[in-house]
């Protein structure tokens, strides 16, 4: 039978950055979406499902659009998937105004379908990503497909942005991820900085917004972007308590890190010792922070002033050396970068 269907929901090793993502390769990554259902951990490296629309419980994923002819890929998938020998089932579903197929366990798997192996939170990035284990090969596999995007605009069933619910009160955003227009013109992505924040995701419980195809209007620089409106009822929401901007240096700067918070530090709204645990943070990794006056964020419209002025939470635009976003050429420099953006998360998780 030949199938209509042409989107496929992931929620396991098929996720951008993870191992078998690369069978995507040439799918369209449209958005992230939490489906209802159960996830649950085999103990093998990959997870198991089961879906339920009267579910309180959610499971985090992606949709793909499957580009070229879907029934091979989807035949592909299948012995992937060992839908043959039932370890997975194909079954399809509507949530969201999106119908997709997606891979649930099958009679194989029943034996890991019980409470003591529940994954709760239903996602796979914050229990068993390669981020916790080897971020240098997560952001490495990640920045592969990102990479594709960079310069196309989001189809129309996408808004071009990917939002990760975490735990905590903190939310890591990622405006240039990938190119955007300015004043007309097309401007650089800042490469590695939404892997950045989905690594934070995964290994703080800090919630993550990053672009994932380029924007028609620069979020850095325009105040009615579609990202800066999703960014506000994420707060809102969430009751988000800080905001973190990750933003990349063009070239190489004397410093590692400079943090952006305003020309009179008013965008930490009072709470100065978010400054001094960066500081703090940056001393035991061995990284040296640079002057508040080289990119303070006040001089356009940027997500910081923005979040700080309109919505009234503290914010820091964390712009970083790009010798540090380089895990192919200097993997030890990215991994000195997570260690220090974890620790300073965990330092503010405990204050707030």
């Amino acid at each position: 039978m030949i199938s209509e269907i042409r989107k496929l929901f992931v929620y396991g090793t098929f996720l951008q950055g993870e191992p078998r993502n690369y069978y995507l390769n040439n799918c369209k990554l449209i958005q992230a979406l939490e489906i209802p259902g159960r996830l649950y951990s085999t103990g093998r490296g990959y997870p198991a499902a089961l879906f339920d629309g009267n579910s309180k419980e959610t499971i985090a994923g992606e949709i793909y659009n499957l580009s070229g002819d879907s029934n091979k890929k989807l035949k592909e998938l299948d012995e992937v998937e060992c839908t043959r020998f039932d370890l997975y089932r194909r079954k399809d579903l509507k949530h969201k105004g999106h119908h997709f197929y997606l891979y649930e366990a099958g009679d194989r798997l029943k034996g890991y379908l019980n409470k003591e192996n529940t994954i709760n939170p239903g996602s796979w990035r914050r229990k068993g990503s390669v981020a916790l284990k080897d971020p240098v090969e997560f952001a490495i596999n990640f920045e592969k497909e990102q990479e594709e995007r960079y310069m196309e605009f989001p189809p129309e069933d996408s808004s071009g942005m990917i939002f990760l619910r975490g735990g905590a009160p903190i939310l890591v955003t990622a405006p240039h991820a990938t190119r955007h227009l300015r004043m007309n013109k097309q401007k650089q992505q800042e490469e590695y900085t939404g892997a950045i924040s989905v690594i934070l995701h995964s290994l703080t419980g800090a919630h993550a917004l990053y672009t994932h195809w380029a924007s028609k209007i620069d979020p850095n620089f325009y105040d009615d972007a579609p990202f800066k409106k999703k960014l506000a009822k994420v707060v809102t929401k969430f009751r988000i308590k800080l905001v973190l901007d990750l933003h990349g240096t063009r070239g190489q700067k004397a410093e590692d890190i400079y943090p952006g918070i305003g020309n009179n530090r008013e965008f930490l709204i009072g709470n100065n010792s978010y400054l001094h645990k960066l500081n703090d943070s940056a001393k035991s990794n061995g990284l040296v922070l640079g002057g508040l006056n080289v990119f303070p964020a006040s001089i356009q419209m940027t997500v910081t002033k923005f979040v700080a002025t309109k919505l009234g939470i503290p914010t820091m635009q964390v712009e970083i050396n790009e010798r540090l976003r380089d895990p192919e050429g200097n993997p030890s420099q990215f991994e000195k970068l997570v260690r220090f953006l974890t620790d300073y998360v965990y330092s503010i998780k405990t204050c707030i």
